[in-house]
Order: C-alpha cells, then structure tokens, then sequence
C-alpha cells in the first residue's frame, strides 16, 4: 500500500466510506484538495449528484468525518493542480494519510489561502 509523499503544501484530506445494503459500511480512501473550494467543488460535481436518486442505491460513497489539513510534496501537489485541484484515492491502494480525525478543522486551514 503506497503512502501519500508528505512535504510542505498544505491540503485538505477528506475521508469517504462505502455503504452496501446487507453488508454495512467500510473506509473507501481519501481524496485530497488544493483548497476548501476545491473540496466543495468536488462534493458538489463528483458526490452530490449520486445522492439524489428517489431511494437510496444499493452501494454508494459518502463522507466520512471531518476534513483535515495534510501537507504533501510538491509532485503530489502538483498532480492536484493538474488534475483540476481534486484527487481521489482509494483504499486499497493508498494509505489515510495521518492528520486531525473527527472534529474541528484545525486553524491551519488559513495556510490554504495562498491556494484558495
């Protein structure tokens, strides 16, 4: 399992787990963002629209637990930017990067502004 290069841009983490009828929920990864906006874009484009069927489906995504702030490389970074500011990473494959869980969003989240 391949762990997130860490470094000095400061990114917000957020959590996602999968639902599946009959089976419960498990922790589905990560995906990181180059800025508060670029997290609620991403809710907003990627997650809202599969949450606004009549029922409920039977497998599906949703957020787990508060976003955090991480830093990371500047090729991780960068593959955000390049990527439209979002990313996401399954578990899987990549490891949570470590950082608050649960909570407030610590005041680091003002190191985002020179991003957004």
């Amino acid at each position: 399992m391949e762990k997130i290069q860490t470094g000095d841009n400061p990114v917000v983490c957020q959590k996602w787990e999968e639902s599946e009828r009959g089976w419960g929920t498990r922790p589905d990864g990560f995906s990181l963002h180059v800025s508060r906006e670029a997290l609620q874009n991403y809710i907003r484009e990627v997650y809202a629209p599969r949450q606004n069927a009549e029922y409920g489906p039977d497998e599906y995504e949703r957020i787990d637990g508060t976003p955090y702030i991480v830093d990371v490389s500047d090729e991780v970074h960068a593959n955000l930017v390049s990527n439209g500011g979002s990313r996401r990473y399954f578990r899987h494959m990549y490891a949570t990067p470590e950082g608050s869980v649960d909570g407030w969003m610590p005041m680091e989240l003002n190191k985002l502004n020179k991003e957004g």
